[in-house]
């Protein structure tokens, strides 16, 4: 792969590593160490997925579904039987959405279906609709979704690049300005830590972004800018719900893939939509 090779995506993104490394592994603390490194991680391998295609795009979709609805299950407290139904389809929906893209939209109902049936065909009546409600919100956030990275895999980079950059932007503005008034309003209560000030910070990220990357337009703005802190809130949601900081401990500096993926995975159908 040469320099003449890289896309604009990944170009701006190589940029942007070379730049914050010195500075981040001498100055910055562990964890912003560990999360420039995992980031770094993330990077090269989407990456690669993005130069193989769409059978790099698949393996992608397929690790990311399967390592968050393992991780899912365990926060929603769903049965073995419902983690292998999700875990049948996180498997199957990219190698559809790669064979028939058109194919992968048409499938769904009929997968939010099979999530609901063992729950609904349980002995224990109690636990029937939260679990078929859980099922069903698994299949669509972490099958359906994780699928549509296939569809647009000409722009796995931008979509991560984007995303990246505007959960840092907002973290970062959010700190440093979130005391300010007029912006330090907290609008989510599932998770109070984002403010305004951090919001705009993000949308901000993802319009400097799109636009270096020859990408803007307003309707790629606002799926980043409304996705990414949505999928995050989404994921604060279900973590508060199971009562934990993060959704696993595996990946440093971020916990577990779904702590990653929260707000790629709301993105993503919206990037799909508005880039087919």
């Amino acid at each position: 792969m040469t320099w003449l090779s890289l896309s604009a995506p990944a170009t701006v993104g190589l940029i942007v590593l070379l730049a914050t490394a010195v500075p981040v592994l001498i100055f910055g603390d562990s964890t912003i160490r560990s999360r420039w490194l995992t980031w770094a991680v993330i990077g090269v391998i989407v990456g690669a997925a993005e130069k193989i295609g769409v059978a790099g795009a698949v393996i992608v979709a397929v690790a990311v579904s399967v390592v968050c609805l393992l991780e899912y299950v365990r926060l929603a407290g769903l049965r073995p039987a419902d983690l292998a139904v999700l875990i049948a389809a996180g498997v199957g929906a990219p190698v559809l959405a790669a064979v028939q893209p058109a194919a992968i939209n048409a499938w769904l109902p009929f997968a939010l279906l099979a999530a609901a049936v063992l729950p609904v065909l349980s002995r224990d009546p109690e636990s029937a609709l939260p679990r078929a409600t859980a099922a069903v919100f698994g299949m669509l956030w972490l099958v359906w979704a994780p699928a549509q990275l296939v569809i647009i895999h000409q722009d796995l980079t931008l979509l991560v690049l984007t995303v990246a950059l505007t959960d840092v932007a907002s973290w970062a503005v959010g700190k440093a300005l979130g005391r300010l008034p007029g912006v330090r309003v907290r609008p989510f209560a599932v998770s109070p830590n984002k403010t305004v000030a951090g919001l705009l910070g993000g949308a901000l990220a993802a319009a400097f972004v799109l636009a270096v990357t020859g990408e803007f337009s307003w309707v790629l703005l606002l799926a980043a800018a409304v996705g990414a802190p949505l999928g995050d809130v989404v994921a604060s949601m279900v973590k508060r719900h199971a009562g934990v900081k993060d959704a696993g401990t595996w990946l440093p500096g971020f916990g577990g893939l779904l702590d990653r993926a929260d707000s790629l995975l709301v993105v993503a159908p919206l990037f799909s939509v508005t880039l087919a």
